[in-house]
């Protein structure tokens, strides 16, 4: 089990000051407390975390990035961490301790003889969790070993093997386990991406283009983007490149009308206000009152002017009365899915999602495209998107789309984007970006237009 550490790597200041924090019992009872009631109820448990993060001010600001670690570390190594304890279940202290052995095998003499008594005093076994990558190596069902090395449920495994194939499985869920960029998304309402990266050398960060969105910079530190004078004065948005290039697919035209469905907190909404430059007009619909507020905040940040969200009433599957009488030049529908595309950034949703669950997602995903695609106009397109990487949420639901709807063509990604982008972002008809192939988080979109 033991590797090199994210955290113990990079300058020393950083490093001692990490393994401080890794002794400190205040930020240690932390740690258990969070995780034993985040782990106590999956379902809540995102909700739960950004509270609990919220209320731990009395932590400094290195320590409270070390609890953000070490937490979603535990969640994220969940099942290795209770294979290499040698427990199904094991106690939260037992998994901390269990992730600072692996995530500090190089740890100094003082804390190495620390954290060797405190595995005694919780009753694991050291030499096991030293040991425990030969022994899930000699674990004999393929599949239970990729299960058991990258720290997922057997089901997740075993569709997405039966999909691709164990080797690409294997190399998705790896990438998956690892941090994910921290991609801005430059405002082209107030700035270029040129622009934006010389604005934030002022504050101090440094960025690079993003290889795969036109908008995109990686940024070269993770930090709280959110405290920074360019984002609070709308110059960016924090949006995976992936996302960014969903909204490109979309290609809004000029003073067109455009609806953005199960919009939510509104990143691809802002996204396409700064396609369409403020000109035409943008709805976004949710289910969530509580996305849509800050939405506009969002959009009133951005400096949009063209954007009206709207709630929908949840099951009733009735829809705003000013949007229904609108016939629309683009529709998206970013469908409510799995998520198994941003377990980079969501771990625990691994553990929260049931495989019951899929069929219930897959016939609210039918439903969406079937309640929205009224409201394109002729000639107009529908986009269906989800970040998903799950084939039957993904072009199986697409396809049965198109099969029960011949009014609707579908239009291959490359007569929008043409060939050479669309093959960078997919296979040339639909978009398919995936962790361990372009670094960014996994989304899937595919357009239909409605025949003239």
């Amino acid at each position: 089990m033991t590797r090199q550490s994210n955290l113990s790597s990079g300058n020393t200041p950083h490093r001692v000051a990490v393994a401080d924090a890794a002794r400190d019992g205040r930020v240690r009872r932390r740690v258990v407390e969070i995780y034993a009631r985040a782990a106590g109820d999956w379902v809540n448990a995102p909700q739960y975390l950004q509270r609990a993060f919220r209320g731990v001010r009395e932590l400094r600001s290195h320590e409270r990035r070390f609890l953000g670690e070490a937490i979603y570390g535990m969640i994220r190594w969940r099942r290795l961490l209770a294979f290499s304890v040698g427990e199904a279940e094991p106690g939260a202290l037992q998994l901390y301790l269990a992730w600072l052995e692996r995530e500090f095998p190089a740890a100094p003499a003082e804390a190495r003889e620390a954290l060797d008594a405190e595995l005694r005093a919780a009753g694991v076994d050291r030499e096991r969790l030293r040991h425990a990558g030969a022994r899930v190596s000699s674990i004999a069902d393929e599949r239970e070993r990729v299960a058991v090395r990258e720290s997922y449920p057997d089901w997740i495994v075993a569709r997405l093997a039966d999909e691709r194939g164990l080797d690409e499985a294997a190399r998705l869920l790896a990438a998956m386990n690892r941090r994910a960029p921290l991609t801005a998304r430059a405002n082209r309402l107030k700035n270029t991406r040129e622009e934006l990266a010389t604005r934030l050398q002022v504050e101090g960060v440094g960025s690079h283009p993003s290889a795969l969105a036109p908008d995109g910079l990686d940024l070269e530190t993770h930090l709280n983007a959110y405290g920074l004078q360019a984002f609070k004065d709308g110059r960016f948005e924090l949006q995976d490149a992936g996302s960014q290039a969903i909204a490109e697919l979309v290609a809004p035209p000029p003073r067109g009308l455009v609806l953005d469905a199960c919009a939510g907190a509104g990143g691809k909404t802002l996204a396409l206000g700064a396609l369409l430059g403020n000109r035409g007009r943008l709805y976004a619909t949710d289910v969530s009152e509580r996305k849509l507020v800050e939405l506009r905040e969002r959009a009133r940040r951005a400096g949009l002017t063209n954007v009206q969200a709207l709630a929908v009433e949840e099951g009733s599957g009735k829809l705003p009365q000013a949007v229904a009488a609108l016939a629309f030049d683009r529709v998206l529908a970013d469908a409510p899915c799995s998520g198994l595309g941003v377990l980079r950034r969501n771990p625990e949703a691994r553990w929260r999602l049931q495989p019951a669950e899929l069929d219930e997602l897959l016939a609210a995903q039918r439903g969406i495209l079937d309640t929205y695609a009224p409201l394109v106009a002729a000639g107009g397109r529908l986009i269906y998107a989800t970040c998903s990487v799950l084939a039957a949420e993904n072009d199986g639901v697409f396809d049965a789309f198109l099969a029960a709807h011949p009014e609707f063509e579908a239009v291959p990604a490359k007569e929008i984007l043409g060939t050479e982008r669309a093959l960078q972002i997919g296979d040339g008809a639909r978009l398919r970006v995936l962790p361990h192939v372009h670094d960014t988080d996994g989304f899937f979109a595919a357009v239909a237009r409605r025949r003239r």
